[in-house]
């Protein structure tokens, strides 16, 4: 009858009323969260910087985004490390790369990528050779960028750049001749050979010291207790002699008129810092002037010369590994 049938259907029209009110419910609980969360994200968003408000009513272009007390310290410990989450709804085209700004609090943008703008923080860029890059696979091009005066540091992936060709502009080292900027060369040059490439937003690096408020004001206490005790044992295990002998070298090249970008001067500075090692030179003071040979010697002459010097003043030791490498071979042709 009519009346059995709609009292059947009562059930599933409460059923299918409860279930429109859970799902309203869930959103506004997850809306609620995001506007509670908003103020506590580091974000790198897209905003026109024409100084107009033509895009003043168009919804905010959010590419990558990261809560701040997930962060941790970097490798570096003086710097605090906030890993960002990429928006797979909005992703960003590496010709607007010039367009985007990190931003904390909502939208407070701390530093842009628009180096044209008269009144912005200056800023550098380098293209991170393959030793520098960390957890990276693949053949998408690493770059970082350092906000002066050395507060916020940020880390970008580019895809679509064939690996060919963005390791053939670290070998030619004239990205930033002429005072070129990074971004200008890798909007006005590299996106115009590919306009399909993408940028995916990384990391964003702060100087501890300079944010302890926020350290101490939106890290959970117990969050809090782990990232200190994490951070004093890895102080712990460092040793500052090396650290100052590092600097020192660097220095030293750079003084000395090496102009190298990062990502070929890297590898230059370790083969130095190698060589010192193997020739018990850990700090300053211990053979200053070897240091200087070393560094001098790389200059004209590179790893052979280094190896040269080695084979001079450690001819035992060297030796020995001829002798070491002759016996490992004798083995193998036995084994064979």
């Amino acid at each position: 009858s009519e009346e059995t049938s709609i009292s059947d259907l009562l059930p599933l029209v409460a059923a299918a009323l409860n279930d429109k009110a859970a799902a309203d419910a869930a959103k506004e609980l997850a809306a609620a969260r995001e506007e509670r969360d908003i103020p506590r994200k580091v974000e790198v968003i897209r905003s026109l910087n024409n100084s107009d408000d033509e895009d003043e009513d168009e919804d905010v272009v959010v590419y990558s985004s990261g809560m701040f007390e997930d962060g941790q310290y970097a490798n570096n410990t003086n710097l605090w490390d906030v890993t960002l989450e990429q928006n797979s709804s909005n992703i960003c085209r590496l010709a607007d790369l010039r367009d985007c700004h990190i931003c904390v609090g909502g939208g407070f943008p701390v530093a842009s990528l628009d180096h044209t703008l008269p009144n912005n923080a200056t800023f550098e860029g380098w293209i991170n050779g393959e030793d520098r890059r960390q957890g990276i696979s693949g053949d998408a091009c690493e770059v970082s960028f350092c906000f002066c005066p050395h507060t916020i540091w940020l880390v970008i992936l580019i895809h679509g750049w064939p690996r060919e060709a963005w390791e053939a502009v670290i070998q030619e080292d004239d990205y930033d001749q002429d005072d070129q900027h990074v971004v200008h060369f890798l909007v006005e040059n590299v996106a115009e050979q590919y306009p399909d490439a993408t940028v995916e937003f990384k990391t964003v690096a702060f100087v501890a010291g300079n944010i302890h408020g926020a350290l101490k004001r939106l890290l959970p206490p117990k969050r809090k207790e782990e990232v200190r005790a994490d951070r004093d044992r890895r102080n712990a295990e460092n040793d500052p002699e090396i650290d100052a002998l590092y600097d020192f070298v660097a220095r030293a090249m750079r003084e000395r008129g090496n102009e190298a970008n990062v990502a070929l001067f890297a590898p230059q500075l370790n083969s130095i810092m190698g060589f010192l090692s193997a020739m018990g030179v850990d700090r300053l003071g211990v053979n200053d002037e070897l240091i200087i040979v070393a560094i001098a010697t790389h200059e004209q002459l590179g790893d052979e010369g280094l190896r040269a010097i080695f084979a001079q003043f450690r001819p035992d030791e060297d030796a020995e590994n001829e002798d070491d490498e002759q016996q490992d071979e004798a083995d193998n042709e036995d084994e064979a």
